[in-house]
């Protein structure tokens, strides 16, 4: 439901109220942060679509163009009704061309891509690529220079935000409690498990290997572990890490079992943010909380993977985990948080900002 009222293009009453925004949302939890991310960073009435895909969704973007190829029929109607926004925020691949489609209707509206849309590349206001893509071209945080369009972020825009973190730690602090979870003197090392991808496998032995290396973390600062797997760590990972974390006092909450997601809890509670290498989302999360993070990644990862890990720690968000790790002695570090969702925001507020009737 639109939070605005649909003026069409021209109106004159068109800027009198809060800019909308459009998100288009699909089935990948970690594109659905980035643009809700950037989407409540902006702090406007929003409308969420939701696309579904059929299998023509894997030809290439320069053949669906600005079509509805590849959407479902329920998408489709989907995005070709509703509100006329102001702003339309898309992620991945897959929804350029439903988010060019948008623009093509409504010239007025400026659309922001997040993550490279393939070719073309037509149609589109803004593109926000983190460091790490190598559309991004090896260029620093920032503007592009080869394109003023393209906005290059450090991670990955996310919904994570001091105020958020705030309340899931008001919250949560009591269901740890109640569980006996993150009790004691020492740190609350918070452990997020990702799991197999296309690229790479991530398999029990690995967990072993993980949980081990944070319950001798745990031991060695008199720490307590909270933890959680997602939906792609599959029950064998879990159990062995479950199992390799018996030696500390420790919390799994386990994403296949249902219930709360303790996740920002975990995010606003730890002092410290053990995380798997395999999700750059995880990763760029964890570094936009100021906590020490912690990169478990087996192999290395991939090499878009890989490239993160390395901004990360040039920026002093990150260490690899290793036996190492958090020496006797050693205190927590700082430093400045991400606020890739913020820094796109900025963007696209110039951008409103010029369209707007004068």
């Amino acid at each position: 439901m639109s939070l605005s009222p649909p003026f069409p293009p021209g109106h004159p009453s068109r800027h009198s109220t809060p800019p909308l925004i459009r998100v288009l949302t699909d089935d990948r939890a970690g594109n659905n942060a980035q643009v809700l991310g950037v989407a409540e960073a902006l702090t406007w009435p929003m409308e969420e679509t939701r696309l579904g895909y059929d299998r023509l969704v894997r030809l290439p973007n320069w053949l669906r163009g600005r079509s509805t190829l590849g959407l479902t029929a329920a998408a489709t109607a989907a995005l070709d009704g509703g509100a006329v926004p102001d702003v339309t925020i898309a992620a991945g691949r897959r929804a350029t061309p439903a988010l060019r489609r948008l623009k093509q209707r409504h010239p007025q509206m400026v659309a922001l891509q997040i993550m490279w849309p393939g070719a073309p590349t037509g149609g589109l206001d803004l593109i926000a690529v983190p460091a790490h893509d190598r559309a991004a071209g090896g260029s620093a945080p920032g503007a592009h220079p080869a394109d003023p369009r393209v906005i290059v972020t450090l991670g990955a825009p996310n919904r994570v935000t001091p105020a958020k973190l705030q309340a899931a730690a008001a919250d949560w602090a009591r269901r740890f409690a109640a569980a006996g979870a993150g009790a004691g003197a020492g740190p609350r090392i918070g452990l997020l498990v990702g799991g197999s991808t296309k690229r790479a496998p991530f398999t029990p032995e690995d967990a072993r290997q993980l949980g081990g290396m944070v319950a001798e973390l745990a031991r060695r600062t008199g720490g307590s572990v909270v933890a959680t797997n997602s939906r792609r760590t599959g029950d064998a990972v879990t159990a062995a890490l479950g199992a390799s974390l018996a030696p500390c006092r420790y919390w799994l909450h386990d994403v296949a079992k249902g219930g709360d997601n303790p996740y920002f809890g975990i995010l606003g509670l730890a002092d410290l943010i053990v995380v798997t290498g395999d999700s750059m989302s995880m990763a760029s999360e964890a570094a936009s909380t100021g906590r020490p993070v912690a990169i478990f990644a087996p192999g290395g990862g991939t090499s878009k993977e890989a490239r993160l890990h390395r901004a990360l720690y040039a920026h002093g968000a990150a260490r690899p985990l290793n036996a190492d790790f958090m020496a006797a002695g050693e205190t927590m570090w700082r430093y400045t948080p991400l606020q890739d969702a913020a820094v796109v925001a900025t963007a696209v507020r110039r951008l409103v900002a010029r369209s707007a009737p004068r």
